[in-house]
């Protein structure tokens, strides 16, 4: 499994800033503590495309990465151009070895 870590990608997360009009900006921004990471990414059959279908968007993408605890689906990958938005996050066998991540890929 480690060998397949071969993709670096930065993690980010949601901030909100007000706009001084009573609503707010939204931007992502990298994480503070080492948001670069290592990880597989899989792109997912059609079946598995079926089989993960989340509410209004079908997952594309397993990414793997090692476990860690600050990861949530409120947060985002981005590799290259490519932002993938994370809809679940899953401790693989429940051994916190490696997080797999579902996510729906996006280009601009």
């Amino acid at each position: 499994m480690i060998g397949d870590l071969k993709h670096r990608v930065t993690l980010q997360e949601s901030v909100r800033a007000s706009d001084g009009g009573g609503g707010f900006t939204e931007s992502w921004q990298s994480l503070a503590a080492a948001p670069d990471v290592y990880a597989s990414i899989v792109p997912l059959s059609g079946g598995e495309q079926l089989r993960y279908h989340q509410l209004e968007s079908t997952v594309t993408h397993r990414i793997t990465i090692r476990y860690r605890t600050d990861v949530t689906p409120a947060m985002r990958i981005v590799k290259d151009a490519t932002v993938y938005d994370i809809t679940s996050v899953t401790d693989q066998e429940g051994l916190g070895i490696y997080l797999e991540i579902l996510a729906v890929a996006k280009t601009p």
